[in-house]
């Protein structure tokens, strides 16, 4: 994702977009550290010259902070309105972050591609990242699976939410992410508003010969 990014289909309705400019996982879905029977993932920063701390990340689409807490910070997310997912669907998505040491407040709102955050030391890590887990609509709170971890209730897979249009691909696990290719809204064709009234004049005149 580029800094300040929209993507809006041409129903005018957004595209959900990854929410870093570089992917690199650190720790995928399922990983025995702590995503044990998960679909959470975890991502490093990263940029042109190699790893980043304290990297930023971007809304993926118009957003509202609507819950928070926790020691490592946890904030959940809800798009303002359905948009496009990577599963071809039209849904509201629903999203936690952490591990910001400086996270957004509850109720605070974004718009796509606007900076929410960085990734972070915050709870119990091994080093600085930000933590991801995606569900379709809106919050309906934590599930705790049978290996003692927990993930949004009715949690998808990130790579069934967020398109990867512009995102530098460093370490993707192989899951299949996708780029949008759907038509976008045209750009507008010039006008001739400007051209009528004289044109209007050229006629009269020529009636009056």
């Amino acid at each position: 994702m580029l800094v300040g990014q929209r993507l809006v289909a041409s129903d005018n309705k957004e595209v959900c977009l990854f929410p870093l400019e570089y992917m690199n996982i650190s720790q995928g879905e399922n990983g025995q550290y702590s995503h044990q029977g998960t679909l959470n993932i975890d991502f490093v920063g990263w940029g042109s010259n190699g790893r980043i701390l304290h990297c930023p990340y971007y809304a993926p689409v118009s957003c509202k902070c609507v819950a928070g807490g926790g020691v490592d910070n946890w904030r959940v997310f809800t798009s303002l309105d359905v948009v496009h997912l990577a599963d071809g669907s039209l849904s509201k998505i629903t999203w936690v972050q952490m591990h910001d040491n400086n996270p957004p407040s509850v109720g605070d709102v974004f718009t796509q591609g606007a900076l929410i955050g960085h990734t972070g030391t915050a709870g119990n890590v091994t080093g600085d990242h930000v933590h991801f887990n995606f569900k379709k609509g809106e919050y309906q709170g934590w599930e705790q699976v049978s290996s003692g971890q927990y993930q949004l209730i009715g949690s998808t897979h990130m790579y069934d939410a967020c398109y990867v249009n512009d995102t530098v691909i460093i370490n993707d696990e192989n899951y299949p992410w996708k780029t949008y290719a759907g038509p976008i809204p045209p750009t507008p064709t010039p006008t001739f508003e400007k051209n009528k009234f004289p044109w209007f004049i050229i006629a009269r005149k020529k009636r009056r010969t």
